[in-house]
């Protein structure tokens, strides 16, 4: 075996190659290659054996050959040391108590394998060559998944995919199955989804780019939802339909996710909400004491996973794209770094990575992954852990959203411009109000803390300041009183609805403003040059 793995390393080194992670492996194979099991031995040839050279154990082979290869991959490439030594140790490490099989699940939860660029456009090829040879309908959809998983798990091969002009022929699939007398609509899916990996945007349906921000804020999210809720009543339409683009962080990206994502009626995202904070924010002061010393949470952070995951299930955010009036959102968190904090997007679109683009992100997560990944505010639930990961409350870094959501919209749509900016702000104290507390609980204190780091009206007056009044909206209603985040009490929520109430009164021509901008359409001329543009890019 070991001249065997020597070979291959010795192969390896001649030829240029880069290192990747890959899936975690858990093939029993793999334990039969690095433990062997012992041949049965006769006494006589144990004993004459015993007389010569020993030979080494299970575990220093697979020390060696880790070892090794770890070396020659060093010496190859520089790079990669830190990933296979920790291999290596963890072997090396290892107690001979433990079963082979456990060792392969436990300590081998990653492996390591070589891929070339020409490797990975080989199989790029290979793939949208197959998709292109596929006759019948059964056939393109299998191979359409089987491409679309690749380009998820490889964002890189998207290089690959203009030279091979997969998009115009997704396109062209697409409106044959349109012109068909019975039309397929989970056909159309796999091809948006695909569509969707391969950085294909529509262009947007109104006259420009239509954009809505929600900001975090915990229970008062209210505010946004019966604000959204008047500009409904005004446009006539669902509020999925009327946007382009949604970015919400901490409680906004659950309001985004609810409907950018399920299409979940206002009405029903209000009880919802009412539900959630008589659910998870209920907890007695002992229980949230004991549980921030021991666990850095106020509140049962497990209870608060189950909830999002029985209302929102195992929909992947890729997913959600797969109907044609889905609007494109971002669930914003902040990604835990050796020095602070970075924003990182959780998107149901795919944006090739350039110079251009400021954030990282991807959509292979679940919807529910990322909502918690945004809503983890400091001292009332946990972080989060996500794939070796630590995500902490988007809010920490990105309270006001909006500003991030205008970067990905010059991404999505570079020719287009900007029609409507709506920005959902979720409340602050009246200029003059004195709050009439003179000492502050321990909930009273987490809310003042998080606040403090998280103030909204910096991006509003740079905002407010770059973009025309006629294009920018900013709903943030004053407050009689203090809302704290985790407010659960049914008379201090229906007093914040009331205070909303007085704001929409009193702004409603800002509102009828709003709509009116919201409802220009695009003219006949723009979209028949769109259709010939789209056209020529599938004939051409």
């Amino acid at each position: 075996m070991l001249n065997h793995s020597q070979y291959l390393i010795k192969r390896s080194s001649s030829i240029r190659t880069s290192l990747i992670y890959c899936s975690q492996s858990t093939n029993s194979s793999l334990a039969s290659v690095l433990f062997p099991e012992p041949k049965p031995t006769d006494k006589n040839e144990t004993s004459s054996s015993s007389s010569t050279t020993t030979k080494p154990t299970a575990k220093q082979q697979a020390q060696n050959v880790v070892s090794s290869a770890a070396d020659a991959a060093v010496n190859v490439l520089g790079v990669g040391w830190g990933a296979l030594s920790a291999v290596s140790n963890r072997i090396t490490g290892l107690t001979s108590s433990q079963s082979k099989e456990a060792i392969v699940n436990k300590q081998l939860q990653t492996i390591v394998r070589v891929i070339t660029p020409e490797t990975l456009q080989q199989r790029t090829t290979s793939l949208i060559d197959s998709v292109k040879a596929a006759s019948s309908t059964l056939s393109q959809t299998i191979r359409i998944e089987e491409l679309s998983n690749h380009l998820l798990h490889q964002p890189d091969a998207n290089y690959f995919t203009k030279k091979q002009r997969l998009v115009p022929y997704l396109l062209y699939l697409r409106r044959q199955e349109y012109h068909k007398p019975v039309i397929d609509k989970a056909f159309i899916g796999i091809i948006n989804e695909c569509l969707t990996l391969a950085n294909y945007v529509q262009a947007p349906r109104g006259k420009g780019i239509r954009l809505l921000s929600i900001d975090g804020g915990g229970m008062r999210g209210l505010i946004s939802i019966n604000a959204l809720r008047r500009i409904e009543d005004l446009v006539g339409e669902p509020i999925h339909t009327m946007f382009d683009y949604m970015c919400g962080v901490s409680t906004g990206a659950v309001i985004a996710a609810m409907l950018g994502a399920f299409k979940v009626d206002l009405n029903q995202c209000e009880e919802l909400y009412k539900h959630f904070s008589s659910t998870v924010f209920h907890r007695s002061k002992a229980l949230g004491i004991s549980s921030l010393i021991t666990n850095q949470s106020y509140y049962d952070t497990k209870s608060f996973e189950n909830y999002l995951r029985s209302r929102m299930g195992e929909r992947l955010m890729l997913k959600t794209s797969l109907d044609a009036d889905s609007p494109k959102f971002s669930i914003i968190s902040a990604l835990t770094v050796p020095n602070g904090f970075k924003l990182f997007l959780f998107r149901n679109y795919s944006i090739l990575m350039s110079p251009h683009a400021h954030y990282d992100g991807t959509s292979k997560y679940k919807v529910w992954e990322a909502v918690r990944a945004s809503t983890c505010a400091p001292g009332y639930f946990e972080e989060y852990f996500l794939d070796g990961n630590v995500f902490q409350d988007g809010g920490l870094i990105a309270n006001n959203p909006t500003s991030i959501a205008l970067h990905e919209c010059k991404l999505l749509w570079p020719g287009e411009d900007i029609q409507c900016v709506v920005s959902l702000g979720n409340g602050r104290p009246a200029p003059d109000v004195a709050f009439q507390s003179k000492s502050m609980g321990l909930r009273q204190k987490l809310s003042s803390l998080v606040d403090s780091v998280t103030n909204t009206e910096t991006i509003h007056v740079c905002l407010h300041d770059l973009l025309p009044p006629n294009i920018y909206f900013r709903l943030n209603p004053f407050m009689s009183e203090d809302f704290v985040l985790d407010e659960h009490r049914p008379e201090r929520l229906e007093q914040m609805l009331r205070d909303t109430q007085i704001y929409i009164r009193q702004n409603e021509y800002k509102f009828l403003k709003l709509a009116q901008q919201l409802t220009r359409l695009r003219s006949p001329f723009r979209r028949l040059l769109d259709k010939l543009k789209q056209l020529l890019f599938i004939y051409t």
